[in-house]
């Protein structure tokens, strides 16, 4: 089955957490003894809003760039956390297609599934315990095309849900866990990969921290200090966002993390991207380290290349980086000219497009934009959701989708003439 490129909602999560490192070799450890500087652990301890921070006398709205010559064809994804809400669009901005829930608090991730359902990973409204990190009103809703619910299940689910093979789901998960080789004083929240049957039914959980700490791993931790919010000093050790399936097999053999069922995923808060070998449940690669700060949306490419979006939080400005996992090397990267223009410090994502462009979202900016390959801007869209204070809405991601995929489901699902 052709598997379609993910969309990810803001998350209203509790970021909490930041990294330093020492040379003792224990986990949660790296070797060279630098510690993370106190910019970022106070960074990484603030809370997602959902909307834009920085007031803006910019009230635009949708597409207000389009080079129609060089942009890559298409339908556009995008999902605002806050309204709870995915809108479906073309490169003009014209909305083709729109899944609300007005009873919802925040959609974290939606994905668009090849029949044309929407899964989401969601979290309620409502007194909670702590829905930071934890995900504690957290849960995953399947939806029609119409946006009728098949199932929700409460799930401590947080950021992604992917389609896997043998037709099930994987998402990720937090737990609550005392673990003293990483911290004797504070709870670790573990990351867990869930994976779900078609029905909405948890068939399989794996720690993070159990497959990664593997000696056969041989992963490379950074120390993550604690949040500094007293009343919940807990360490959210992986901040993992990310889940990518090795699922082109012109891939495979071609470099050992290219296989079936091998599993990329990108860690923001041990600043990395690692690939798990599901079947023996190890890490196999990892890199990151000394390049990526705060990473989001670790994608591979047709090429054998992994696109990944460099939040950039201890630098302070963003880059899309393109990387060979062969060789280790950065070969294509962008920023802004004005660095200061494209900054997110949470969230974000980025996609590699038929034409070779790339298509990214500046989820704290409240918009998106595609450039070509020697960085020119070509199409640019800011979000047109506003809060009552005028606030501009944030987005996760964009994705987007082959024009013939959007109008053979806009067609089999058009109202009867």
């Amino acid at each position: 089955m052709h598997r379609l490129p993910a969309v990810r909602l803001a998350p209203l999560l509790l970021i909490v957490a930041a990294c330093s490192c020492s040379d003792d070799g224990a986990p949660g450890t790296t070797s060279g003894g630098a510690t993370s500087s106190q910019k970022v652990d106070d960074i990484r301890s603030l809370g997602y809003t959902g909307v834009v921070d920085d007031p803006s006398d910019d009230k635009r709205e949708g597409v207000i760039l389009n080079d129609v010559a060089r942009v890559a064809p298409g339908y556009n994804l995008t999902s605002v956390s806050k309204f709870c809400t995915a809108d479906l669009f073309d490169n003009a901005g014209k909305l083709v297609h729109q899944w609300k829930d007005p009873n919802g608090r925040a959609w974290d991730h939606a994905e668009l599934l090849e029949g044309g359902d929407l899964i989401v990973v969601g979290s309620d409204r409502g007194d909670r315990k702590y829905a930071g990190a934890l995900c504690e009103d957290h849960y995953v809703e399947r939806f029609d095309f119409d946006g009728h619910s098949k199932w929700k299940l409460p799930s401590r689910a947080h950021h992604e849900i992917q389609p896997m093979w043998g037709g099930n789901f994987m998402t990720l998960t937090a737990s609550q866990r005392k673990l003293p080789a990483v911290d004797a004083d504070h709870d670790i929240i573990d990351n867990v990969f869930t994976v779900i049957s078609a029905d909405g039914k948890v068939v399989e959980e794996h720690s993070l921290y159990d497959l990664f700490s593997k000696p056969e791993s041989k992963f490379v931790f950074q120390r993550v200090a604690p949040n500094p919010n007293k009343q919940f000093p807990i360490i959210d050790y992986f901040h993992t966002n990310s889940i990518e399936f090795v699922t082109d097999a012109a891939l495979y053999g071609t470099h050992p993390i290219f296989a079936p069922k091998n599993i990329l995923v990108c860690m923001r808060h041990q600043d990395s991207i690692a690939v798990v070998d599901w079947e023996r449940k190890v890490v196999i690669w990892q890199w990151g380290h000394g390049e990526l700060s705060g990473p989001h949306d670790a994608r591979v490419l047709a090429n054998g290349h992994i696109l990944v979006y460099d939040n950039g939080i201890e630098r302070s400005w963003t880059r899309v980086v393109e990387m060979d996992p062969a060789t280790g090397k950065i070969v294509w990267t962008y920023s802004d000219p004005d660095k200061k223009k494209f900054f997110s410090v949470s969230q974000g994502g980025s996609q590699r497009l038929a034409n070779g462009n790339t298509l990214v979202a500046n989820s704290n900016g409240g918009r998106a934009f595609e450039v070509t390959a020697d960085g020119a801007k070509v199409w640019e869209y800011l979000v047109p959701h506003f809060t009552d204070k005028g606030q501009r809405a944030e987005i996760y991601r964009i994705r987007r989708y082959p024009v013939e995929f959007v109008e053979k489901l806009l067609a089999a699902h058009a109202p009867p003439k």
